[in-house]
């Protein structure tokens, strides 16, 4: 990982300090040294008053680099720069505490400054304490901390030798360990905080696995002695909570020490690095912040270092003060950023304009990966402004509410979606820059506000509009950080975005302002831009010569009687499966901790604080019938059937020897894996109905006399479009000139959408063509449950004079192509086309339909569209010789 020029100045700096430390300290030593009764009075007088003075050595270090002009200082309430007064801290024991601070923005590597500070303070071996404030940094830095491929852990191994000892807190490490290696221990930040019921808390309970720092238990006078060295240990007396086990004490006044972790550190004295340090120092009550500087100091540390973007003046001593402006120059993060206000507008027209955006964004970044072979898959993060599973009451937005718009409504893949929050986090286990990783949008309230970035997030849209002025300042920085720490020099794929509605384009930008300064991206506000885009309502029509013309559409109809209605997947095809005929699911085997991560990853409506509570609780509960026959309703919808096939399925489990124990651990992912496995048998089962009443004609898919039963094609659409949006023109800057409703806009399509619009604009063979919006209604409804949403009709003029012929068109983009989904979709078309075909030719359709037209049902694929768009055309004409 290649330092970054402003990254190599701070350490530089931070050099400079260290040696200006290396150098007070050894003043201290050398008076130590130093004889006064061998010196002449005056000069005795002086060297004390001097000697007192370096006692606190890092300050006389600070003060050496103000006086070299080393320090970049900071901005006072004028703005005017200055370098603040070195603030001191002391250990419980009376010992100088130097202590400095990074001033680093969101984005720009602290993480990486912090592990090379470890390498340049030349630790080697010994102990480094690394305190983290939230549970996603604490994950973040694990997970790279742990990975001997990532180059944090590479440094950490070059600064030690190799000799890397990863702990939690809940670790159990040695003397010899502390001797022998660099022991890195990560704390998350409430540990170190709390000061109340600290017996309950791990890191100060006494414990016989921190043996080897302590005397042994019975030798009193031992205890006494390291007592007296260092009188900051805490001890207990005989018989109280806490007392070693077995020790025995001859005099009830004696003090033992403790055997805990907080006893340990104060003798080891840690380097501490305090990771986004603004956050522990955050406090409006100036008191709690004090409390947290005495509980970091009663570690007794030899060295903190702070990592922050907005550190506490008053508080820290801010060595390194990197700007927004340096990030930028560096190409670290995506600049500029454009603020887009819809005036008069929804969250669903928000949603919408983002989902539309952020597919011209893909196609953007597919086309640099072909010219670069750098992969991009841009993101959107969704704010919402409710996400509990009790909050979804319709008026304010859910993330619920969210998904069922991108999935039924804008037609996204639900395995595109997932949602972060306290209580669901479907992110667990996924890599997002993975080019196998599906994920285009995550839907989040306040769970991404600290602590995640992705390179990949490009888009913010806020669909609350009462909350989004604070939103936009605390989720700025989620979408700023630039892919491969690399410009892309395409002005798409280097900006981000943000979309909301209804709010004050003055303020809104202000907000972005607030938030770039919360991460300490200081000198970039002149970088936002903003877009009131301001939407009317449109009425369009037909062009003139098709207004009177009646255009229908097949339905999927289903005979009740001597009635046909439109099919219904519950009641005529879910309520015709054989319930009898499903049983046990096959058996995985559960210690497959890919499988496991794989589901994990794919879970939804899960408390990942809950996932964890279920692994660690007791093994003598209950398996509980009830919880796996919740989780299957979507899947199966009788209970009965559900707790029969639960039942079975657990038995073949435990007649394998897989004891309760490990089911009860494992119920979560076992109730993911049943519904899978149920959920491919179920479909199977559906199609065979599917089919079977289709070849006897209780299934239908046909123009019927009664127009009821047929889609009519609206003659009038209503469309919010913004005032100067620009309509859809031809390569050449003409207006197209086939579309059916007239004017049609470039907002309206997506890349694909547009280039395939487009090529139809200019077939001959073309009569017309209509981009078919979802809200409008027109579905095809085949063995799955969710519908599928036709993109395009087209009317086709034959050989024949006067012989036309329908064509629906449903496109999909390269990146879908294989999957399921994709794979169901293009089986149904090909099915309900034949069917079409065969109600045509059999008369079981009626020949005088209201719109007498063959019809021909087409999936159209990215990279093959065109050609199959001109082989269903070739076959309508060779047909009809």
């Amino acid at each position: 990982m290649e330092l970054k020029d402003y990254q190599i100045q701070a350490l530089q700096t931070l050099d400079r300090y260290l040696d200006a430390l290396k150098e007070a300290r050894q003043q201290i030593e050398e008076f130590a040294a130093l004889d006064p009764n061998t010196l002449p009075p005056v000069l005795r007088e002086q060297s004390e008053v001097f000697a007192k003075a370096v006692e606190n050595y890092p300050r006389v270090a600070w003060e050496s680099l103000c006086e070299k002009s080393g320090l970049p200082g900071v901005p006072d309430e004028n703005g005017e720069n200055h370098i603040p007064e070195y603030i001191s801290r002391e250990a419980a024991s009376g010992e100088p505490i130097p202590h400095v601070c990074l001033k680093v923005p969101t984005g720009g590597g602290k993480t990486l400054l912090g592990v090379e500070a470890v390498r340049r303070h030349k630790i080697g071996i010994g102990f480094l304490l690394w305190i983290v404030p939230t549970k996603a940094i604490y994950s973040q830095t694990l997970d790279a901390f742990r990975n001997q491929e990532h180059p944090y852990r590479q440094i950490l191994d070059r600064a030690s030798g190799d000799r890397v000892k990863l702990l939690e807190k809940d670790d159990r490490f040695t003397k010899q360990d502390v001797e022998n290696h660099l022991c890195v221990m990560l704390l998350m930040l409430p540990s170190a905080n709390r000061e109340k019921n600290k017996e309950f808390l791990k890191i100060f309970r006494d414990s016989s696995g921190y043996d080897s720092f302590f005397p042994i238990e019975d030798d009193i006078r031992k205890h006494q002695a390291l007592s007296e060295e260092h009188p900051d240990l805490e001890t207990v007396k005989p018989g109280e909570p806490g007392q070693i086990r077995g020790m025995f004490a001859a005099n009830p006044a004696d003090r033992l020490i403790k055997q805990s972790l907080f006893n340990v550190l104060k003798l080891i004295r840690p380097t501490v690095i305090l990771d986004e340090a603004h956050k522990a120092y955050g406090s409006k009550k100036v008191e709690n912040n004090r409390e947290f500087v005495k509980a970091v100091n009663r570690l007794n540390p030899r060295f903190v270092l702070e990592l922050s973007a907005t550190p506490q003046l008053g508080i820290s001593n801010i060595l390194v003060n990197i700007s927004g402006t340096a990030l930028k120059e560096e190409e670290m993060i995506k600049i500029p950023i454009q603020l887009r206000n819809y005036p008069n507008s929804t969250w669903k027209y928000t949603l919408a304009i983002a989902k539309t955006e952020r597919d011209k964004l893909e196609e953007v970044a597919k086309q640099f990966q072909q010219a670069e072979n750098r992969y991009i898959r841009p993101i959107a993060v969704i704010r919402v402004d409710r996400t509990g599973k009790k909050q979804r009451d319709g008026v304010k937005v859910h993330a619920e509410d969210a998904r069922y718009e991108l999935i039924k409504v804008l037609g996204v893949p639900e395995e595109h979606i997932k949602i972060k929050s306290s209580e669901q986090d479907e992110l667990a286990g996924v890599d997002l820059l993975s080019p196998f990783c599906p994920v285009r949008y995550i839907i989040t309230k306040d769970a991404l506000k600290e602590g995640w970035d992705c390179p990949f997030a490009y888009q913010l849209a806020l669909l609350d509009n009462t909350t989004a002025q604070t939103a936009m300042t605390q989720l700025i920085g989620r979408v700023m950080r630039q892919p491969h720490a690399r410009a892309t020099n395409l002005t798409e794929l280097d900006t981000c975005y943000i979309y909301c509605y209804n709010q004050e384009v003055g303020k809104a930008v202000n907000n972005v302002k607030k938030g770039l300064e919360a991460e300490g991206l200081t000198g970039l506000a002149k970088y936002v831009e903003s877009t009131d885009v301001e939407l009317e309502k449109k009425s369009i029509q037909r062009r003139k010569k098709y207004r009177q013309m009646d255009i229908f559409l097949p339905q999927v109809l289903h005979k009740r009687g001597h009635s046909w209605n439109i099919l219904n997947y519950e009641r005529d095809i879910l309520s015709a499966v054989d319930w009898g005929q499903l049983g046990a699911v096959k058996p995985v085997n559960l210690d497959d901790q890919e499988l496991i991560q794989e589901i994990r990853a794919t879970i939804h409506l899960q408390d990942h604080d809950e996932t964890e509570k279920i692994i660690g609780e007791s093994t003598s509960q209950n398996l509980e019938i009830s919880f796996f026959v919740r989780r299957l309703n979507d899947v199966i919808p009788n209970p009965w059937q559900a707790a029969r096939i639960v039942k079975a399925t657990l038995q073949v489990y435990q007649e394998q020897g897989t004891d309760k124990s490990k089911l009860y651990a494992n119920r979560l992912y076992l109730s993911e894996i049943m519904k899978k496995k149920l959920s491919t048998q179920i479909e199977k089962s559906a199609e065979t109905i599917f089919r079977e009443k289709l070849d006897n004609n209780t299934i239908r898919f046909s123009l019927e006399t009664d127009v009821a039963l047929n889609f009519e094609l609206e003659k009038t659409i209503e469309v919010n479009i913004s005032t100067d949006a620009k309509r859809l023109t031809r390569s050449d800057a003409s207006p197209v000139q086939l579309n059916l409703f007239n004017p049609v806009y470039e907002a309206e399509f997506n890349n694909l959408e547009k280039d395939f619009a487009l090529y139809l604009d200019k077939k001959d063979a073309i009569q017309w063509w209509h981009r078919i919006a979802a809200r409008q209604g027109y579905f095809l409804q085949g063995w799955h449950r969710d519908r599928v949403y036709p993109d395009f009709i087209a009317c086709v003029q034959g050989n024949k004079k006067g012989q036309q012929r329908l064509l629906i068109f449903e496109t999909k983009g390269q990146h879908l192509e294989g999957n399921s989904d994709t794979t169901y979709k293009q089986e149904l078309i090909k099915t309900l086309e034949s069917a079409y075909k065969n109600a045509t030719e059999y008369g079981t359709m009626e020949a005088t339909g209201p719109n007498d037209k063959p019809m021909s049902f087409r999936m159209l694929l990215e990279d093959t569209w065109r050609e199959t768009v001109n082989e269903t055309i070739d076959d309508i004409y060779t047909t009809e010789k």
